[in-house]
Protein backbone atom coordinates (compact mmCIF):
# COMPACT_ATOMS: atom_id res chain seq x y z
CA UNK A 1 0.00 0.00 0.00
CA UNK A 2 1.23 3.34 -1.04
CA UNK A 3 1.48 5.53 2.23
CA UNK A 4 1.71 9.59 2.32
CA UNK A 5 2.88 10.68 5.64
CA UNK A 6 3.49 14.50 7.21
CA UNK A 7 6.98 14.83 9.02
CA UNK A 8 6.73 17.42 11.55
CA UNK A 9 9.31 19.19 12.93
CA UNK A 10 9.57 22.45 14.55
CA UNK A 11 10.56 25.31 12.35
CA UNK A 12 10.34 27.97 13.72
CA UNK A 13 10.11 30.05 17.01
CA UNK A 14 8.09 33.49 16.64
CA UNK A 15 7.40 35.37 20.14
CA UNK A 16 5.02 37.32 17.63
CA UNK A 17 1.49 39.60 18.53
CA UNK A 18 0.54 42.56 18.31
CA UNK A 19 -1.43 44.81 21.19
CA UNK A 20 -4.76 45.60 20.21
CA UNK A 21 -5.82 49.08 21.11
CA UNK A 22 -8.18 48.73 24.08
CA UNK A 23 -5.13 45.59 25.59
CA UNK A 24 -3.78 46.26 29.04
CA UNK A 25 -1.22 43.53 28.41
CA UNK A 26 -0.11 40.31 26.24
CA UNK A 27 -0.69 37.02 26.77
CA UNK A 28 1.65 34.28 26.24
CA UNK A 29 0.58 31.31 23.68
CA UNK A 30 2.46 27.78 23.92
CA UNK A 31 1.28 25.35 21.37
CA UNK A 32 3.03 21.48 21.46
CA UNK A 33 1.94 19.06 18.33
CA UNK A 34 2.63 15.28 17.57
CA UNK A 35 5.89 14.66 15.14
CA UNK A 36 5.03 12.12 12.74
CA UNK A 37 1.66 11.48 11.31
CA UNK A 38 -0.04 10.01 7.88
CA UNK A 39 -2.33 11.14 5.57
CA UNK A 40 -6.38 10.34 6.99
CA UNK A 41 -4.38 10.53 10.79
CA UNK A 42 -4.91 12.45 13.30
CA UNK A 43 -2.75 15.45 14.25
CA UNK A 44 -3.10 16.49 18.32
CA UNK A 45 -2.65 20.00 18.96
CA UNK A 46 -1.78 21.11 22.97
CA UNK A 47 -0.77 24.01 24.64
CA UNK A 48 -1.64 26.65 27.53
CA UNK A 49 -2.76 30.56 27.42
CA UNK A 50 -1.68 32.44 30.19
CA UNK A 51 -0.84 35.72 31.39
CA UNK A 52 2.38 37.72 31.60
CA UNK A 53 2.88 36.84 35.33
CA UNK A 54 1.98 33.09 34.30
CA UNK A 55 -1.32 32.89 35.54
CA UNK A 56 -3.78 30.92 33.49
CA UNK A 57 -6.35 32.27 30.89
CA UNK A 58 -9.40 30.28 31.07
CA UNK A 59 -12.27 29.73 28.50
CA UNK A 60 -10.65 31.44 25.75
CA UNK A 61 -11.01 30.24 21.85
CA UNK A 62 -7.86 29.08 20.44
CA UNK A 63 -7.58 28.89 16.65
CA UNK A 64 -4.90 26.41 15.13
CA UNK A 65 -3.88 28.24 12.01
CA UNK A 66 -1.50 27.14 9.08
CA UNK A 67 0.90 30.47 8.21
CA UNK A 68 0.31 30.40 4.32
CA UNK A 69 2.36 32.31 1.83
CA UNK A 70 2.02 35.74 1.39
CA UNK A 71 -1.01 35.53 -1.54
CA UNK A 72 -3.12 33.74 0.82
CA UNK A 73 -4.84 34.64 3.90
CA UNK A 74 -3.94 31.84 7.21
CA UNK A 75 -6.26 29.61 7.01
CA UNK A 76 -8.32 27.58 10.36
CA UNK A 77 -7.67 24.09 10.88
CA UNK A 78 -9.81 24.07 14.41
CA UNK A 79 -10.41 25.31 17.00
CA UNK A 80 -10.03 24.84 21.03
CA UNK A 81 -11.39 26.46 24.12
CA UNK A 82 -9.25 26.85 27.08
CA UNK A 83 -9.71 25.14 30.36
CA UNK A 84 -9.22 26.58 34.57
CA UNK A 85 -5.92 26.04 33.78
CA UNK A 86 -5.57 27.76 30.45
CA UNK A 87 -4.60 24.52 28.47
CA UNK A 88 -6.37 23.56 25.30
CA UNK A 89 -6.13 20.62 23.24
CA UNK A 90 -7.98 19.60 20.10
CA UNK A 91 -7.20 17.66 16.83
CA UNK A 92 -7.17 17.42 12.92
CA UNK A 93 -7.34 15.12 10.62
CA UNK A 94 -4.45 15.37 7.46
CA UNK A 95 -4.79 16.69 4.70
CA UNK A 96 -2.53 18.26 1.77
CA UNK A 97 -2.85 21.45 0.41
CA UNK A 98 -4.01 22.34 -2.84
CA UNK A 99 -0.54 23.70 -3.66
CA UNK A 100 1.88 20.70 -2.19
CA UNK A 101 3.24 23.06 0.30
CA UNK A 102 4.57 22.54 3.87
CA UNK A 103 2.01 23.30 6.66
CA UNK A 104 3.42 25.91 8.95
CA UNK A 105 1.17 24.97 12.48
CA UNK A 106 0.54 27.84 15.15
CA UNK A 107 -2.00 28.67 17.73
CA UNK A 108 -3.75 32.67 18.08
CA UNK A 109 -5.83 34.10 20.56
CA UNK A 110 -7.20 37.13 18.83
CA UNK A 111 -7.29 39.33 22.34
CA UNK A 112 -9.75 41.37 24.16
CA UNK A 113 -10.28 43.91 26.60
CA UNK A 114 -7.73 42.31 28.78
CA UNK A 115 -5.40 40.69 26.92
CA UNK A 116 -4.09 41.76 23.46
CA UNK A 117 -3.41 39.71 20.11
CA UNK A 118 -1.52 36.55 20.35
CA UNK A 119 0.32 34.15 18.14
CA UNK A 120 1.95 30.84 19.82
CA UNK A 121 5.73 29.42 17.90
CA UNK A 122 5.42 27.75 14.44
CA UNK A 123 5.73 24.35 13.50
CA UNK A 124 6.67 23.26 9.72
CA UNK A 125 5.26 20.16 8.95
CA UNK A 126 5.99 18.55 5.45
CA UNK A 127 3.51 16.33 3.55
CA UNK A 128 5.39 14.24 1.75
CA UNK A 129 3.42 12.24 -1.38
CA UNK A 130 4.36 8.80 -2.64
CA UNK A 131 1.38 9.17 -5.23
CA UNK A 132 -0.87 11.72 -7.00
CA UNK A 133 -4.24 10.50 -6.54
CA UNK A 134 -6.28 13.86 -7.91
CA UNK A 135 -9.12 12.28 -5.49
CA UNK A 136 -7.52 12.75 -2.52
CA UNK A 137 -9.39 15.54 -0.22
CA UNK A 138 -7.04 18.72 0.39
CA UNK A 139 -7.11 22.57 1.94
CA UNK A 140 -9.01 24.65 1.13
CA UNK A 141 -12.08 23.46 0.30
CA UNK A 142 -15.15 24.76 -1.12
CA UNK A 143 -17.32 22.92 1.73
CA UNK A 144 -17.53 24.02 5.55
CA UNK A 145 -15.23 22.33 7.75
CA UNK A 146 -15.76 20.26 10.82
CA UNK A 147 -14.25 22.69 12.90
CA UNK A 148 -16.92 25.13 11.90
CA UNK A 149 -19.73 23.13 12.85
CA UNK A 150 -18.03 23.10 16.67
CA UNK A 151 -17.75 26.60 16.66
CA UNK A 152 -21.06 26.99 15.74
CA UNK A 153 -22.03 24.98 18.21
CA UNK A 154 -19.92 26.99 20.99
CA UNK A 155 -21.02 30.29 19.92
CA UNK A 156 -24.79 28.63 20.42
CA UNK A 157 -23.76 27.95 23.88
CA UNK A 158 -22.40 30.85 24.94
CA UNK A 159 -19.09 29.66 25.02
CA UNK A 160 -17.26 31.84 22.44
CA UNK A 161 -17.41 35.40 21.89
CA UNK A 162 -19.34 36.91 19.21
CA UNK A 163 -15.99 38.46 18.12
CA UNK A 164 -14.64 34.75 17.78
CA UNK A 165 -17.55 33.91 15.85
CA UNK A 166 -16.89 36.59 13.62
CA UNK A 167 -13.36 36.36 12.71
CA UNK A 168 -14.54 32.24 11.83
CA UNK A 169 -16.97 33.40 10.12
CA UNK A 170 -14.44 35.57 8.13
CA UNK A 171 -12.00 33.09 7.16
CA UNK A 172 -14.74 31.05 5.60
CA UNK A 173 -15.50 34.27 3.47
CA UNK A 174 -11.37 34.81 2.45
CA UNK A 175 -11.46 31.84 1.08
CA UNK A 176 -14.78 31.45 -0.91
CA UNK A 177 -16.41 29.15 1.16
CA UNK A 178 -19.41 31.52 2.30
CA UNK A 179 -19.74 32.89 -1.28
CA UNK A 180 -20.90 36.89 -1.08
CA UNK A 181 -22.20 39.37 -3.57
CA UNK A 182 -21.16 42.43 -1.47
CA UNK A 183 -17.90 42.39 0.62
CA UNK A 184 -18.74 42.64 4.39
CA UNK A 185 -17.80 46.43 6.07
CA UNK A 186 -15.08 46.25 8.61
CA UNK A 187 -17.61 45.40 11.38
CA UNK A 188 -20.05 42.02 10.67
CA UNK A 189 -23.13 42.36 12.65
CA UNK A 190 -24.55 38.81 12.77
CA UNK A 191 -28.06 38.30 14.19
CA UNK A 192 -28.69 36.64 17.40
CA UNK A 193 -31.58 34.32 15.35
CA UNK A 194 -29.07 33.07 13.59
CA UNK A 195 -27.76 31.13 17.06
CA UNK A 196 -30.95 28.84 16.41
CA UNK A 197 -29.83 27.92 12.66
CA UNK A 198 -26.01 27.62 13.78
CA UNK A 199 -27.20 25.05 16.64
CA UNK A 200 -29.65 23.16 14.33
CA UNK A 201 -26.94 23.23 11.63
CA UNK A 202 -24.26 21.22 14.42
CA UNK A 203 -26.45 19.07 15.37
CA UNK A 204 -27.42 17.84 12.00
CA UNK A 205 -31.09 19.28 11.61
CA UNK A 206 -30.23 21.66 9.09
CA UNK A 207 -28.19 20.76 5.22
CA UNK A 208 -24.24 22.60 4.98
CA UNK A 209 -26.06 24.44 1.89
CA UNK A 210 -28.87 26.20 4.55
CA UNK A 211 -26.26 27.70 6.85
CA UNK A 212 -24.58 28.76 4.31
CA UNK A 213 -27.22 30.35 2.77
CA UNK A 214 -28.62 32.16 6.17
CA UNK A 215 -24.89 33.29 6.64
CA UNK A 216 -24.41 34.72 2.94
CA UNK A 217 -28.00 36.44 3.54
CA UNK A 218 -27.13 38.02 6.90
CA UNK A 219 -23.84 39.27 5.54
CA UNK A 220 -24.94 40.44 2.64
CA UNK A 221 -27.88 42.41 3.77
CA UNK A 222 -25.45 43.45 6.73
CA UNK A 223 -28.50 42.68 9.17
CA UNK A 224 -28.20 43.81 12.58
CA UNK A 225 -28.61 42.28 16.22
Amino acid sequence: MKIKSILLGIFLIIPFGFTLAYATSMATLHLDTSTVLREGKYVDFSGQLVSPDGSPISNRTIFIEDDTVYTRPDIILAVAITDAEGKFSTSWKAVQKDNGSPYHFYAKFIGGKTFGYTRSETYESVFVSLDDNPNHETIPSKTMPNWFKDTSKLWHDGKIRETDYDYAIQNLIDYGIIPLQHLPSSEMNIPSWIKNDANWWAEGQIQDNEFTAALEYVIDNNSKV
